[in-house]
């Protein structure tokens, strides 16, 4: 799990940083009848992006492209040229990694050479033609105004994202979900909530858009809201998408469906499928249900004074106690891969047992601990990393920074 985003996963993949920055494709431009683009070659890949569309008639225009333009061209680089010269100018676009080549037809040639089709088919550069009749700046303003759209759903899914972050981290109330919600069509019925890895926004859209639902991006992971209908979950669950499942039956119970679809995905990625958060049987399964204000004391009382004394004496109280309640490890081991003694450790465990009350050798107090050190990393109360003993493994847990004796986000 990512140390500053208490939202996020261990070993998760980010592919999308940023997955609507104004890329159209290639199916798009052909698919829309009033721009009148026909093909002139096989197109083995439909979902090519264009990035940029650039109308140039240079020979070698090699050092304005930067990878996937479409070029503009009334043909003049290969109009009554050699076959050879063709050759170079398309080898030259698809060394570039040129997206596609359009020319226009009417002005210099009612029909592209035959070399230039030849070429074009031998390395693969999808070949386009476009009538004199229609001007190349229709082609520009269609991709602009496509490109301008993109980006705004962008922008409103990393708003709705952020709103959702500050709602779930207790910063928010539950007035701007309400009126998001509304603004969104989902505020009059429960609404599924569903989480999925960023690499599959494109299918997400594809099935939530649908149903008119909205996605919202929380960092390196895609919160879909849809309407809670039985034809939209058996869709889901039909198909091959992992993904979190929860239920909010209102605004307010976003609170605690965020993070039950999230806790929720972990075991759809293990499972490899579409998981709701009933399916399981966990701790963490059982915390991300429970309402933040109860496990808010956890942490105050059993992280913020070890937190707080390592920063003023570099004691590693909380790493250390990280490490003895990792999973399978006894404090032999959690000596060892902190790099002490186990003297040492029992030292700050002893320290630890002083400052909070409670004594991590204790059954109780140990499940006590995890629910504080899950709270601080689940539930927006997690923020910079812990200091860990120099040379020591590190151990993939998140926990709070000191703030004053508080919980900070």
């Amino acid at each position: 799990m990512s140390v500053d985003n208490p939202l996020a996963d261990e070993g998760c993949m980010t592919v999308e940083a940023n997955p609507h920055d104004g890329t159209v494709l290639l199916r798009e431009l052909l698919a829309q009848p009033s721009l009148h683009v026909d093909t002139l070659t096989p197109i083995r890949d439909l979902d090519r992006p264009i990035r940029y569309v650039y109308p140039t008639e240079l020979v070698d225009p090699s050092q304005y492209l930067s990878g996937e333009e479409l070029i503009l061209s009334i043909g003049v680089p290969v109009a009554d040229q050699p076959d050879d010269s063709i050759r170079r100018y398309v080898e030259t676009l698809s060394r570039r990694r040129v997206t596609a080549l359009l020319v226009g037809l009417g002005d210099l040639f009612d029909e592209p050479p035959p070399a230039l089709v030849r070429a074009c088919l031998e390395l693969d550069l999808p070949l386009l033609a476009q009538h004199a009749a229609v001007p190349f700046r229709r082609i520009v303003d269609w991709a602009d105004s496509m490109r301008i759209a993109d980006r705004e759903v962008g922008t409103r899914e990393r708003d709705l994202g952020s709103l959702l972050r500050w709602f779930v981290a207790g910063t928010l109330g539950v007035g701007p979900v309400e009126t998001a919600l509304t603004e969104c069509g989902l505020a009059d019925s429960p609404v599924a909530v569903c989480a999925f890895t960023a690499d599959v926004h494109t299918r997400v859209h594809e099935l939530v858009d649908r149903y008119r639902g909205r996605v919202a991006l929380l960092d390196d992971r895609i919160v879909a809201l849809c309407p809670q209908t039985e034809q939209f979950a058996a869709e889901l669950t039909a198909s091959d998408l992992v993904c979190g499942v929860a239920i909010a039956p209102d605004a307010g119970s976003m609170v605690y469906a965020i993070p039950e679809a999230l806790e929720a995905l972990r075991e759809g990625i293990r499972w490899r499928r579409s998981v709701h958060i009933e399916e399981i049987a966990t701790l963490d399964g059982l915390l991300a249900a429970v309402p933040k204000v109860r496990l808010v004391p956890f942490v105050h009382r059993l992280l913020v004074p070890l937190v707080d004394h390592d920063k003023l004496n570099n004691a590693y109280l909380v790493s250390s106690l990280e490490a003895f309640l990792a999973p399978g490890t006894d404090i032999s081991t959690a000596a060892g891969q902190l790099y002490v003694h186990v003297n040492t450790l029992r030292n700050r465990l002893a320290k630890i047992a002083e400052l909070t009350g409670a004594n991590p050798l204790d059954e109780t107090d140990r499940t006590n601990f995890r629910i504080a050190l899950w709270a601080a990393r689940n539930m927006g109360m997690g923020g910079g990393a812990t200091a860990a003993e120099p040379g020591a493994k590190p151990v993939p847990r998140n926990v709070i920074q000191p703030s004053g004796g508080r919980a900070q986000l």
